[in-house]
């Protein structure tokens, strides 16, 4: 009779890590730092099978092209690099002005950088309390000086950033957490700093939506590994 061998869970390799992955439901409570886009890690992921070795990445981070064609920088296709460029180990996005630290879709040549969340927001965004569609706008359209004041936060907009506007009403957001009303919104107005606000939820809906329809085929495969290597151990 053959004897049963100890079977090994799946693993899986990415290029911006040396250690295997293997899948991982990431909980809300778990309050995980994905290392690739640097948010909150939610839903199907990946964690990094060395016991010490805090590396998590989305499914939908694990997942991303090597490169993209984007409309904000037309000239270059820009190229997903799993670390900053710079001597500092640090950017800036040319998208949202905020820093970043982990993956950046990156042209060399123009030395411009985008956040892989902000590179996938959607280009139509509403707002419960503004009755047409936002558009996302990759430059702000100045005319004459004319400075632009977010009328949800009412704080300056740079006009070198991304923003979601209106034309009809020339109204203009912040390109994140300004442009999203959420449920408790009306209730926490006065909590000008809430976490819920941050940078956190530029790629919350992309990452949902991009999970949920490969959970199923990444188990299934996986699976479908696991069974693989039971059926060659008895042998």
């Amino acid at each position: 009779m053959a004897s049963k061998k100890t079977v090994n869970r799946p693993s899986v390799r990415h290029p911006s890590h040396n250690h295997p992955f293997r899948l991982f439901k990431a909980r809300d409570e778990d309050e995980i730092i994905c290392s690739g886009c640097e948010l909150d890690l939610t839903g199907q992921a990946f964690k990094c099978t060395k016991k010490d070795c805090d590396y998590f990445l989305h499914k939908s981070c694990f997942d991303l092209p090597r490169e993209i064609n984007h409309k904000s920088h037309p000239d270059h296709p820009i190229t997903l690099l799993y670390s900053p460029p710079y001597d500092h180990q640090s950017y800036e996005c040319d998208a949202c002005g905020e820093y970043g630290t982990g993956f950046t879709y990156n042209c060399s040549e123009c030395k411009y950088d985008v956040h892989v969340g902000c590179a996938f927001i959607p280009e139509t965004v509403e707002r419960e309390d503004h009755k047409h569609p936002l558009i996302l706008l990759y430059k702000i359209p100045c005319k004459d000086g004319k400075m632009y004041v977010c009328d949800v936060c009412e704080e300056e907009v740079s006009e070198n950033l991304w923003t979601y506007y209106c034309k009809e009403c020339d109204y203009v957001t912040h390109v994140h957490s300004c442009a999203a009303l959420d449920e408790d919104d009306e209730e926490e107005d006065e909590e000008e700093n809430r976490e819920s606000s941050s940078a956190a939820s530029r790629m919350k809906s992309f990452m949902e939506a991009e999970d949920e329809m490969a959970a199923m085929k990444l188990e299934s495969r996986m699976k479908r590994a696991a069974n693989n290597d039971i059926i060659y151990s008895i042998r």
